[in-house]
């Protein structure tokens, strides 16, 4: 699925009018001059959701949908402020929070836990750490930063949809209730301070954040998008744009709209709802929230501004609309469940998109269980009276359902652990999980479960390397870490009589063989130097290509290759080929780096790039089995058998090919000698790469001119 998914469709309504009202009031603080409510925002609540869901379900765009609803909350939120100050009250923040939490926690958490339950019962284990810390982040209202910090994260690149993707807007959207009474609260008074209005005051606020977030969603938007997009602060103009709509149409200022007369409100409203029906098919995902998301946000005020000169005319008629009104009216819970019911649907079919009937039918079940949930917690919650009758009442309802939430990660993090302690137990011992061995002695292994489990794939990684050790992809300096005795370790620890230096160089596909150098290392009495870097290769002349990471990237290869000489080591291990998501290996000319290295008196190892079978080892082996086809790759869809034997290096390079240890004469399994070899679509798992240790081990002995004993 796309990294980007849909925002949570305006959680600002409450539920205090009558059941059958359709367009109940936004949590804001009451004061008697409360405004008539246009239907057709309800309307357009329903438009919104309705196209989200469909470009998620069969298109696996983003609509725009999104950008509508911030808007709305805040035109609703201003406006509601704006009221309480034109009435002489304060803005009441407490029991404009106390309401906050009274209508978007119950719905939103308890659909959380529910999420939960659908993980166990229908998402692959390799995806189930990955969906407990992003359900979690989203029951605490950070579910927006934790996405965004893993869109940048290259070792999580690979995990798959979140089922509480849609999570995030609850959390920009937490943010923002937090944030605009502190906002509007200090205009206020500012404006008292200086005896201007405050309309005035709050106007010129709202220009502010408007001018200075929209400037960092283009800034942020084009240098890094996947974190723009959930980042709140690139979300905050939208609402600042909503809040300046309500100033606008405010009693006191929107005698300027009866100007809109004749055809005007009919094409300003129908042009609104022709971009929203349309923006998901033209508008790029990847240019969301910078300048892409000035369409749906213009057609939004378009709309309302129609509505508000020409009520219940031109596209009025169609938002006015029994399906849209109560689309509407169910646009938050609708919300919640489309998503998770998605994502379970297309892991279940294998599918990047629903077929029509499999979409209808998500759609159907995600109404249904979107009514039941409106009526249980929105409409007979209230009516019962548990936590609506004080502030403190509703405080402890939110928490009540937040723990609910928490409680059911709990219960499946502690399942997880359970089973990892127990499949852990039994991959101690050796004659049970040979791993690379079962290739070079063809041992008969079958019978056990293989490890490492694929609940603990994806974390099969050395942690050192994961976090203080290893350079980012935006990243330049480099970042060093040494090791003796198979341990992280000061540069000033080392012991002097160290038999041999060894420094590893290169991406992560370099940084996979760590844990086989370090077992080599630690009976060799070897000290070890890693220098790595997210998806960086170490071919020169990257800076021509343009974009940051190349330039970052050969930054960070001349300041390594500086830092290897005044090393001095006696061999360096980096890469001797390269396999991406292209059909076959590739050869970067690497020679003109493999010159500088050699010129630090260092012996050069190339090593032959490991497989990238192109989708996740560990989801597929869930879904079909250790020994399924589907998860079996041909070994020639990667490797020309002559390739890399006939590679020219400059003297002084050697090349050492470990294919054999990973691949049979003709396939690369996702199981050898009862060890999953990948914890994703490319990167070796620790526990595989520590049975590779003997026969990496035999090729830098080699390499360092000793005796290189017989492996396996």
């Amino acid at each position: 699925m796309s990294a980007t998914s849909p925002a949570d469709p305006d959680p600002g309504r409450t539920t205090t009018a009558p059941q059958h009202d359709p367009t109940p009031p936004d949590p804001t603080p009451a004061t008697p001059a409360r405004p008539p409510r246009l239907r057709e925002i309800d309307g357009l609540r329903g438009l919104a959701i309705a196209v989200i869901a469909v470009y998620h379900i069969w298109f696996n765009r983003v609509s725009g949908g999104v950008d509508v609803f911030l808007l709305m909350s805040g035109f609703f939120i201003t406006a509601g402020f704006l009221r309480s100050t034109d009435a002489g009250r304060g803005l009441g923040y407490r029991a404009y929070a106390a309401r906050i939490v009274r209508r978007i926690f119950p719905p939103a958490l308890i659909v959380a836990a529910a999420t939960v339950l659908m993980t166990f019962l229908w998402l692959p284990h390799a995806t189930w750490n990955q969906q407990v810390d992003d359900i979690t982040a989203s029951a605490l209202y950070t579910g927006n930063w934790h996405l965004a910090a893993n869109s940048v994260d290259y070792l999580s690149s690979n995990n798959g949809a979140s089922i509480v993707q849609h999570y995030w807007s609850l959390g920009v959207q937490t943010q923002f209730y937090l944030l605009w009474p502190l906002l509007i609260g200090a205009a206020v008074w500012a404006a008292h301070r200086t005896r201007i209005r405050p309309a005035v005051a709050v106007t010129a606020a709202l220009l502010a954040v408007l001018a200075a977030s929209f400037t960092y969603a283009l800034i942020e938007t084009a240098a890094n998008q996947s974190y723009a997009y959930f980042d709140t602060r690139a979300r905050l103009w939208q609402f600042a744009a909503g809040g300046l709509l309500a100033l606008a149409l405010r009693p006191a200022t929107r005698a300027w709209t009866r100007r809109l007369t004749g055809p005007a409100p009919a094409i300003l409203g129908w042009s609104g709802v022709a971009v929203l029906i349309a923006g998901g098919a033209v508008l790029e995902s990847t240019a969301f929230p910078g300048w892409a998301a000035l369409a749906p946000v213009a057609a939004a005020c378009a709309v309302i501004l129609a509505a508000t000169a020409a009520p219940g005319t031109g596209a009025g008629r169609l938002l006015n609309t029994w399906p849209l009104q109560r689309l509407g009216t169910l646009s938050y819970t609708l919300y919640l469940w489309h998503w998770p019911l998605l994502i379970c649907y297309l892991t279940a079919t294998g599918r990047d998109t629903a077929t029509l009937l499999g979409g209808l039918a998500i759609l159907a079940a995600a109404t249904a269980l979107a009514a039941a949930t409106h009526w249980a917690v929105e409409v007979r919650l209230p009516a019962t009276g548990i936590g609506q009758r004080t502030q403190k009442g509703a405080f402890a309802l939110g928490a009540g359902f937040m723990a609910l939430a928490l409680a059911s990660c709990t219960a499946l993090a502690g399942y997880i652990a359970y089973e990892r302690e127990r499949l852990a137990d039994a991959a101690a011992d050796p004659s049970l999980y040979p791993g690379a061995a079962a290739l070079v002695l063809g041992l008969d292994v079958d019978g056990v479960d293989f490890a490492p489990p694929t609940l603990d794939a994806a974390e099969d990684r050395d942690p050192e390397l994961s976090d203080q050790c290893n350079q980012t992809m935006t990243g330049f300096e480099p970042v060093r870490c040494d090791f003796a005795g198979g341990e992280l370790v000061e540069p000033g620890e080392i012991a002097e009589d160290a038999k041999a230096t060894i420094v590893m160089y290169g991406g992560s596909k370099i940084w996979q063989w760590l844990p086989a150098v370090l077992a080599a290392a630690e009976d060799r009495d070897w000290h070890v130097v890693a220098f790595t870097k997210n998806a960086c290769i170490i071919e020169t002349g990257q800076e021509r290509l343009g974009e940051e990471r190349y330039r970052s990237c050969a930054a960070w290869n001349d300041a390594v290759v500086e830092e290897i000489g005044r090393i001095a080591p006696d061999l360096v291990l980096t890469y001797g080929s390269r396999i991406g998501y292209e059909a076959y290996e590739t050869f970067p000319d690497y020679n003109d780096r493999y010159e500088q290295l050699l010129a630090t008196g260092a012996e050069v190892v190339a090593l032959r790039d490991t497989p990238s079978p192109r989708f996740d080892i560990p989801t597929c082996v869930d879904l079909h089995g250790a020994g399924a086809a589907e998860c079996t790759v041909d070994r020639y869809d990667y490797y020309d058998a002559r390739g890399f034997a006939e590679l020219e290096v400059p003297e002084g390079v050697h090349k050492a090919d470990l294919t054999d240890y990973i691949c049979d004469a003709a396939t690369c399994p996702p199981v050898v000698g009862n060890v999953l070899v990948y914890r994703d679509d490319a990167h070796l798992t620790n526990t595989y790469a520590l049975t590779l240790a003997p026969y990496l081990e035999r090729e830098l002995l080699a390499v360092l001119c000793a005796d290189p004993p017989a492996a396996g």
